[in-house]
């Protein structure tokens, strides 16, 4: 027994220590804990490449009124620009030149194609008369000169009295090559030597009547006019004005029985009668009582004179801005303004509100 007791104390002692620290590590804690020393900074790893967002689908910006909407004024318009001035050029009675003269004819021809786009010409004339007669030698000079021009440029040509034969017909001068470039449009009249054409040139739409020699045909003109009713209208003869001023055959009849009724007939333009003379007609078109639209009918032909009259043409520039025609006269081969026998108004004056 004596050897017992001391075995049996060691085993109590050893089971109240492991019990005392199962106490301990069970029992809360009580009291606050040790204060540790701060951790030690350690600096971030750097990434090797940034990481990828996906990017967050957003509305789209709308910027602030820098003032409010009804005060903001209102944009100024545009200034409506200035219709361009432009020409057109009058040819007449060249009859001599394919003959004797074609060099003067030329020269015609280079000017106007030369200067096309400093004076902005926009159409030519050629009043008839072109040949005298059906030589071959006439014709191919003819041709030389007229047909660059009308593959160039709109135009209108008319037969005259030295384009047909005697038998009257027209049908020589129609299958011209430089008849031919014509751009006729819609109806013809008689043998197709009564044509018209339309082009647009400062801001302005135009009806050109080609009315060949010996040809009259007011009403046909009157319907082709009042298909085109806003269009200014330029008749395009061989003859009807004198000297004198007077009036006779198809441009008597256009002044009596188609201007009336025909408010957009403004100009006619013919040769054939020797020198130059200019005649303005009245006409009412609202019927108030005051005539305010004029019909300006204007003839030119210096081809009686072989030394001091060759080359000259007309230049018949139109101004949108003031519905004005300025006439001058010039001959390429002389580089002159102003056919020397003819008085300065006669050579050089102003239409005004004449389209």
């Amino acid at each position: 027994m004596k050897k017992l007791l001391p075995i049996l104390l060691l085993l109590c002692l050893l089971g109240g220590c492991h019990s005392a620290r199962e106490g301990a590590a069970a029992a809360p804690e009580t009291s606050a804990p040790p204060i540790s020393a701060a951790p030690t900074a350690t600096a971030a790893p750097t990434p090797t490449q940034a990481p990828t967002q996906t990017p967050r689908a957003t509305a789209p910006a709308i910027p602030a009124p820098t003032s409010s909407p009804a005060l903001t004024p209102a944009p100024t318009a545009a200034p409506v620009p200035a219709e361009t001035p432009f020409t057109i050029v009058w040819m007449a009675d060249t009859q001599n030149l394919p003959r004797d003269n074609p060099e003067v004819f030329f020269s015609m021809r280079d000017w106007i194609l030369e200067n096309r786009e400093k004076e902005n010409i926009q159409f030519v004339i050629h009043s008839g008369d072109v040949v005298d007669g059906q030589t071959t030698g006439m014709k191919a000079n003819a041709e030389a000169a007229l047909v660059p021009l009308f593959e160039a440029l709109p135009g209108m040509i008319v037969s005259g009295n030295h384009d047909i034969p005697r038998s009257g017909s027209h049908w020589y001068f129609v299958q011209s090559p430089y008849a031919q470039l014509i751009r006729k449009e819609g109806q013809t009249y008689g043998e197709e030597d009564a044509c018209y054409v339309t082009f647009r040139a400062g801001g302005t739409d135009f009806l050109v009547f080609g009315i060949g020699f010996g040809i009259s045909c007011p009403g046909w003109m009157r319907q082709v006019i009042a298909r085109h009713p806003d269009h200014v209208v330029i008749a395009v003869l061989h003859a009807g004005l004198q000297e004198s001023g007077d009036i006779q055959g198809p441009m008597k009849a256009i002044l009596e029985r188609v201007a009336p009724e025909a408010p957009g007939l403004r100009l006619m333009v013919c040769g054939h009668m020797r020198g130059t003379a200019t005649r303005v007609d009245w006409f009412d078109d609202d019927n108030d009582g005051e005539k305010e639209r004029s019909v300006t009918s204007m003839m030119f032909n210096f081809q009686e004179d072989r030394v001091d009259g060759l080359g000259f043409m007309r230049l018949l520039r139109f101004d949108p801005a003031t519905r004005s025609i300025e006439v001058e006269t010039y001959s390429p081969w002389f580089d002159k303004w102003g056919y020397p026998h003819a008085t300065e108004e006669e050579n050089h004056f102003l239409l005004e509100n004449a389209w």
